[in-house]
């Protein structure tokens, strides 16, 4: 994207035209080393992919233990006997953990948090790009935002937290402290919150 922009920039006559460009290359090189994005109404905070070796032992996992119950099946009809309640037993128990396996692998892979910032809430879903969960709104009267310590001992890490008096919404990805305060900003400013 980046060759693509700087080519048209090059070929452009008019200034409006190299500034709109300009502005786009910017953008996109300050996003890609961000952890998150802010659309018109939406914060998105991606998460960092996990390493490929993990991923791969995750989808085998998955597909292991997806195929179990359909090769025990295969092997019980073959065998002449007629179908019993364990067969459906282990389709739900392979299938139960082989659903925790995806979310896990998908969460590792394409995982985000969407805020959606409207007028008088801030609403949150947890985003595996096949499906979402963990919807949770908050209301903006009284609304404080503050920093979730983690530390550790080369990098510190830090969680969103949105509060009001009666509820509170805490992201699960773990950003820089100066992200978090990047965002903390960005919402305060949104809905004048000293």
């Amino acid at each position: 994207m980046f060759k693509l922009n700087a080519s048209i920039y090059l070929q452009s006559k008019s200034l409006n035209q190299k500034r709109s460009i300009y502005v786009t290359v910017v953008r996109y090189l300050k996003m890609k080393n961000k952890q998150f994005n802010i659309d018109d109404n939406q914060l998105i905070i991606s998460t960092r992919k996990s390493p490929i070796f993990i991923r791969i032992v995750l989808t085998t996992f998955l597909v292991l233990i997806a195929s179990i119950p359909i090769a025990v099946t295969i092997f019980v009809l073959k065998s002449g006997e007629g179908p019993f309640i364990g067969i459906v037993f282990s389709f739900l128990l392979c299938w139960g953990i082989g659903f925790y396996l995806l979310k896990l692998t998908l969460w590792n892979s394409v995982g985000r948090e969407i805020l959606s910032m409207e007028t008088d809430k801030i609403s949150y879903v947890a985003d595996y790009r096949l499906f979402k969960d963990g919807r949770k709104e908050i209301e903006i009267k009284d609304l404080e935002t503050e920093l979730i310590h983690k530390e550790q001992s080369d990098n510190p890490l830090g969680r969103l937290r949105l509060r009001t008096k009666s509820n509170s919404l805490e992201t699960v990805l773990q950003m820089t402290i100066s992200e978090v305060e990047e965002l903390r900003k960005e919402i305060k400013m949104r809905y004048n919150i000293t």
